[in-house]
């Protein structure tokens, strides 16, 4: 296993071709570096200026008087081999080449960076790249990527053989307010694969969720080795591109890798544990679930709802994917009998026919939770029910019919109904160690995606959709049943 620590927890950086250009990669990674928060020592080199941003400019890495943990090398690829023998007097053993012109535009391309791969290999030096966005460890402020993504701490780790990709869900999570942990645009991966970078986040303790985008695998057995030995600790989620023959043609010419046969790719990631996404969304999402929600320890599923239909949609979904849809217990029957008018819909889903009582939801919840008959529960239209239900209100203020302040005491109402239900659902999961997925029917712009409190382990995500809910509780199961198969322990 390879030391990967100082690559993304150094001490101290030096960014080569560093330039406050306007569109250089020089200035790219240097400013995000600076700018994202960084504590570490920066160490600017270029060849014509004496300062870039406000820092010391050194000519030439032996001129720098401290030692340097990890270098960016953001200079043309013919001046690569040099750069690297520098790194080797400076006793420097983690590298990120950002540079392209290597094995994605042609042989002579290759032949170069068979020459790095042989001289870092010769001289025991970590290579991230070449042709690669750059790398990120949200937790100490480190952003050296090309793009300025500012996503919150977390525990789901990136490892994308696209950088732009990598990039753009670094951003949906920013944007959703995913935590994110650490990134790393694995690029042509001329020494550093993606399975050497799996290898070392799972055994990092800050990781939670491990997210892979790949394009192409050269070593399949070791990748095989090291994926079934990660995933009986942590969860492993990829989306696999080049699934077609143009998508292998784009692999190729894009970082120079051999898609090959995505059948044989679909058992490996089988036999290893991995939950395959087939689109961003979907990788995005199951990452999120991973990171939040306990495991279900079975396919049983009970299901609330406000209104019916939506509960005989969400029973479609699940049975399709693959989760029960048991009945209704009786004892659970008649302690629903007491709460709810005589034409509710006395089975599973449980219909609450609308009845508008934060109380009720709350007592729905933990009554189902709570039965050993579901090791999952959907909850479909509690969340987005009260400010729903107040938009009549809404209207009629804004015909100036209802004054202003009785309008800010419906909306903080309306405000305080949702969280309450949300910290309903956190805290049952937690009593009984079962994911509650919520579904909002009603989605609002700026609404509240992800629910957490401090001190507790999980989180709540709020689903725009019944059939996205289910996809994520449905490859919850697919790892709960993985994990018993291999004979780990569930992961929550």
């Amino acid at each position: 296993m390879k030391d990967l620590n100082p690559l993304f927890n150094p001490k101290s950086i030096a960014v080569v071709g560093a330039t406050e250009a306007r569109l250089k990669w020089g200035s790219f990674i240097l400013s995000n570096i600076l700018d994202g928060g960084y504590r570490g020592r920066v160490y600017p080199v270029s060849s014509s200026s004496q300062t870039v941003y406000g820092l010391r400019a050194y000519a030439s890495l032996a001129e720098i008087p401290e030692r340097v943990d990890l270098v960016f090398i953001a200079t043309p690829a013919s001046t690569i081999m040099p750069i690297l023998q520098e790194c080797v007097g400076k006793d420097v053993r983690n590298v990120v080449v950002i540079s392209s012109g290597f094995s994605e535009t042609g042989a002579e391309g290759a032949a170069l960076e068979a020459q790095m791969a042989e001289f870092a290999r010769e001289h025991s030096i970590n290579i991230a790249g070449p042709n690669t966005m750059g790398i990120a460890n949200v937790g100490i402020g480190l952003f050296a990527t090309g793009g300025h993504p500012r996503p919150a701490p977390g525990g789901i780790s990136i490892i994308a053989q696209s950088g732009n990709v990598g990039n753009q869900i670094m951003l949906w999570s920013e944007l959703e307010g995913f935590g994110i942990g650490k990134f790393v645009g694995s690029g042509n991966e001329a020494v550093l694969k993606v399975e050497d970078y799996l290898e070392y986040l799972d055994n990092d303790p800050e990781t939670s969720v491990i997210l892979i985008y790949m394009e192409g695998v050269d070593d399949g057995r070791r990748f095989l080795d090291v994926a079934r030995n990660g995933t009986l600790r942590k969860p492993v989620i990829a989306l696999k591109a080049g699934r077609t023959e143009g998508g292998s043609r784009a692999a190729a010419s894009h970082t120079g890798a051999l898609a090959g046969s995505f059948s044989l790719f679909e058992g490996v990631m089988r036999q290893s544990g991995i939950m395959m996404a087939l689109n961003p969304t979907e990788l995005l999402e199951l990452s999120a679930a991973f990171d939040s929600f306990p495991l279900p320890r079975g396919n049983r599923v009970g299901i609330v709802t406000l209104g019916g239909g939506w509960g005989v949609i969400a029973a479609d979904e699940c049975e399709e994917n693959g989760l029960a849809i048991p009945p209704l217990p009786d004892d659970i029957k008649k302690r629903f009998d007491q709460k709810l008018p005589p034409f509710w819909s006395r089975a599973n889903p449980v219909d609450l026919v609308g009845q508008p009582d934060v109380f009720l939801f709350s007592e729905a919840i933990e009554l189902m939770a709570s039965c050993d008959a579901f090791d999952a529960i959907i909850v479909l239209g509690l969340i987005g029910s009260a400010r729903y239900g107040i938009r009549p209100v809404q209207a009629a203020h804004r015909l100036g019919y209802v004054p202003d302040e009785e309008m800010e005491m419906f909306n903080k109402g309306a405000a305080t109904v949702e969280t309450a239900i949300l910290d309903t659902i956190l805290m049952t999961m937690s009593k009984y160690d079962k994911p509650i997925y919520p579904v909002t029917l009603a989605a609002f712009p700026g609404d509240e995606i992800i629910h957490k409190r401090e001190g507790n382990r999980y989180k709540v995500i709020v689903y725009k959709t019944p059939e996205m809910a289910v996809f994520c509780l449905s490859k919850q199961y697919q790892y709960s049943v993985y994990l018993r198969n291999r004979g780990g322990a569930a992961v929550t």
